[in-house]
């Protein structure tokens, strides 16, 4: 299963207020839903170039089942 990410204009106190948890990565803050993930190791978000397509790649993150 995957895990969405995406960026976000929100304020940082908007998001907690909403449930999410931040973490710093070198990239900026990285905000996830505190309830139904289950963090496995450390939290690594890749920024990835290919041709077809820019993206984020994290890993570190798991949906709980």
């Amino acid at each position: 299963m995957e895990i969405s990410v995406g960026f976000t204009d929100k304020e940082k106190e908007e998001l907690l207020s909403q449930g999410y948890t931040c973490e710093k990565s070198p990239l900026g803050n990285v905000y996830y839903q505190s309830e139904g993930i289950i963090i496995n190791d450390d939290i690594t978000i890749n920024y990835m170039e290919y041709p077809w397509i820019t993206c984020f790649e994290v890993e570190g993150l798991s949906v709980a089942r």
